[in-house]
């Protein structure tokens, strides 16, 4: 379903999550931390090819999120092909380093056609983007934390921690690309 990576961290990364509830993923991006922050506070993947499976899955199609008003207890709001949208309240903010974030997503945000995400067997708690300065650019950190409830969140946690991990490397791929399109046309 997601693309293997070539490194075996990845796969530790993914297991020692499983325990904590937390899920990351990180991508090398070749370019400076002003634009890569520019990427992530204000993202546009909308344009990009949407995994077929996280459409068969029920899985949102992203189209946009922006940052409405900066800094701690700002807050940035995410858009999907659905109507919906997560609304995410800011609770760190290091401009060009770091930003953490609560997720707040509206009543009709459903994944898997019928689990609601602000009322039902998994809740995304927190998410955020750490820039790590890396020889040759800098690598780029997203992380989600969550919570499981009931019998069903428990039956169908391995699962959604594949969909969130695979979600995760959707957007970072796509924020890369958006930057080397941008470097691209600057040239």
């Amino acid at each position: 379903m997601c693309p293997r990576d070539n490194t075996s961290s990845t796969a530790m990364h993914f297991i020692q999550g499983f325990l904590s509830k937390s899920v990351s993923n990180s991508v090398h991006i070749s370019a400076e931390a002003v634009d890569i922050w520019q990427e992530i506070t204000n993202v546009m993947v909308a344009k990009f090819k949407f995994p077929f499976l996280f459409q068969l899955f029920g899985v949102p199609k992203p189209l946009s999120a922006e940052v409405i008003r900066e800094g701690v207890g700002g807050y940035r709001v995410a858009h999907f092909g659905n109507a919906a949208q997560f609304k995410q309240e800011i609770v760190s903010w290091e401009r060009h380093k770091e930003y953490r974030f609560k997720f707040s997503p509206t009543k009709n945000f459903k994944v898997g056609h019928f689990m609601n995400l602000s009322k039902g067997p998994f809740e995304i708690l927190t998410g955020g983007y750490q820039l790590v300065e890396a020889p040759d650019g800098i690598q780029l950190i997203l992380t989600s934390n969550y919570q499981l409830h009931g019998p069903l969140g428990k039956a169908l946690h391995l699962p959604f921690r594949l969909i969130v991990f695979c979600f995760q490397r959707h957007l970072l791929r796509g924020i890369r690309h958006n930057l080397k399109l941008a470097d691209h046309h600057t040239e």
